[in-house]
């Protein structure tokens, strides 16, 4: 967007304020407000003259000169593009996480009953092939960590709730798991552990039951038993790493800022002291869904306006159609008329001595044609054929059927 500004206007301007504050107002450097000043001969405050002025000294304002030129009296100053949704989230985010402190004591330190059902569900699972206990269950938090980090977890858990309480974001609990929502927007989000695959090492016992095995089938001539098959073991050794991470669901746009999608252990950092980062995150998130709802909403807006107009178009088309057949059909009714009435008067043109009855016939048949072709066109029988046909009237529509468009 440009602002203008006479050569006065631009004038009283940075004398009114330092250049500084004039740079950030118009959205532009104090270095382009210079070469503006350059550029028009515009005297601008001189190093340290604001500084001067707010200690009581006195200061000189350098006048403005007329000055003869070809350049145009304005000025156009193109200022920065508006912050963008992710800029402006992380700016409101970052201010109500201010007020965290103040908030703390919002929630009980063992956090809600979703955080107390949810460690009590880690606490009773079992680890699985990874050694990970792994939840999904409805109305917990998903999680995917090592009977060992339970502990972090739940120290974890209730400091992330506040944090994202004061973004304005609570646990749901519903049929799904649970998600952090703020009553417009959800945020889906899992804490998982890294993991460590390492090949399989032969136990002791493992090496005596192989050994076992196949001293039996030595003894058996290495016939397959069927209730003694051969012992299988695993490949890979799955150690979890103790890097615990959260990490939220993908929101994508094309050629749009993305929000960022994981909080992670460190060398010199732990997701612990990242809460507030995180429940800034989380309503970054919820900003990036809301920015992206807001485009598919436009996007079908605007798709809807060109269908409609397609369908408008069609249908006009489609009436138009009709029209213009039936005027074909009248245009050819009224040249058939003249055709008859134009024989007519041929059969009635010095008809002559003994004329046979079946011109007389003839002719008294082509008044009856006549006059019924010409009750066709009159208005009464006009608007009784536009009211079979639906024409000329408010359902000339009527069979329409929009295709695909």
């Amino acid at each position: 967007m440009s602002l203008s500004f006479t050569r006065r206007e631009f004038y009283d301007l940075v004398w009114s304020k330092p250049m500084t504050h004039v740079a950030k107002e118009l959205g532009v450097s104090d270095v382009a407000l210079h070469k503006v000043c350059r550029k028009h001969a515009i005297p601008n405050p001189p190093l340290g003259w604001w500084a001067k002025k707010a200690a009581g000294k006195a200061v000189e304002q350098i006048p403005l000169h007329e000055i003869e030129t070809n350049r145009p009296d304005a000025i156009f100053i193109r200022n920065a593009p508006a912050a963008d949704w992710k800029t402006q989230a992380i700016e409101v985010a970052e201010g109500k996480a201010k007020s965290a402190l103040q908030a703390s004591i919002a929630m009980p330190k063992r956090g809600s009953v979703i955080v107390r059902n949810t460690l009590a569900a880690l606490r009773r699972g079992k680890a699985g092939e990874h050694g990970l206990i792994c939840i999904r269950e409805a109305g917990l938090i998903p999680c995917s960590i090592a009977k060992h980090s339970i502990g972090r977890v739940a120290e974890f858990l209730p400091r992330l709730e506040v944090a994202a309480e004061v973004q304005g974001f609570t646990l749901t609990a519903d049929d799904q798991p649970s998600r952090f929502s703020d009553g417009s927007q959800t945020v889906q989000f899992e804490i998982s552990e890294g993991y460590n695959r390492e090949k399989h090492e032969l136990t002791r016992k493992e090496k005596a039951e192989r050994a076992a095995w196949e001293k039996r089938s030595e003894r058996r001539g290495w016939r397959y038993a069927h209730g003694d098959p051969h012992p299988i073991f695993a490949d890979w050794d799955y150690n979890p790493t103790g890097r615990l991470s959260i990490s939220f669901e993908p929101v994508w746009s094309y050629r749009q800022p993305t929000p960022r999608r994981s909080f992670n252990d460190g060398k010199r950092q732990r997701v612990e002291g990242l809460v507030d980062k995180i429940a800034i995150g989380i309503a970054v998130v919820a900003a990036a869904k809301a920015e992206r709802k807001r485009k598919d909403d436009e996007q079908a807006r605007l798709y809807e306006e060109q269908r409609q107009r397609r369908e408008m178009k069609a249908r006009f088309e489609y009436i138009e159609e009709r029209r213009s057949d039936e005027l074909a059909i009248i245009l050819e009714t009224q040249s058939r008329l003249e055709k008859l009435e134009t024989l007519l008067a041929l059969t009635n043109n010095d008809p002559g001595e003994g004329i046979d009855s079946r011109v007389q016939e003839f002719g008294h048949w082509l008044r009856c044609q006549i006059n019924e072709t010409r009750a066709l066109l009159t208005p009464s029988g006009l608007e009784e054929r536009f009211s079979e046909l639906n024409l000329f009237g408010p359902e000339d529509d009527r069979d329409f059927r929009p295709t695909s468009l």
